[in-house]
């Protein structure tokens, strides 16, 4: 099912919006200025949707950020929630398994060592993504967060792939 259309104010109507890799692409590439920009974002989705199958099973991710966007400004990287369907296999996960599952994630204040360094924040794909996971009974909260407001006082919806 496609993306609907653009609103006046260059966002997506309200609401979750179910889409396929191929919807997003027509709506927020194709259908979108700044298209080579989009083109890089859009393979950093695409491949990242494609890692986080392997490691969750059966879920959803939200797709957020400017590139959800149609406005002037060339969108630099996206946001995606991701909504596990089974969260008591994600707690079984262990070694390369939960090691994958913390390579999908957004992760804030962190320290490595040799040498010792520390970083604000360490990103999924090369910092092109911001990517984070939807605790039970968080859905309602992330989604006023991606439904938030663009600074033109527009409400805006967003893209749901499910697998």
């Amino acid at each position: 099912m496609p993306l609907p259309h653009w609103t006046a104010e260059q966002v997506l109507p309200p609401g979750r919006h179910p889409a396929d890799v191929a919807d997003i692409y027509e709506r927020l590439v194709f259908d979108a200025p700044h298209q080579n920009a989009r083109e890089i974002l859009f393979s950093a989705l695409n491949s990242y949707l494609g890692v986080v199958t392997r490691v969750i099973p059966a879920g959803r991710a939200w797709v957020g950020g400017a590139f959800t966007t149609r406005g002037e400004t060339v969108p630099t990287g996206l946001d995606v929630v991701l909504l596990p369907e089974d969260w008591g296999n994600l707690k079984r996960l262990t070694g390369p398994a939960r090691d994958a599952l913390y390579g999908l994630l957004t992760l804030r204040g962190v320290i490595i060592g040799q040498p010792v360094m520390y970083l604000d924040q360490v990103q999924p794909v090369g910092g092109l993504l911001d990517g984070f996971l939807c605790f039970p009974g968080d859905e309602e909260t992330w989604a006023a967060a991606w439904s938030g407001d663009t600074g033109t006082g527009a409400v805006k919806g967003f893209p749901e792939v499910v697998w």
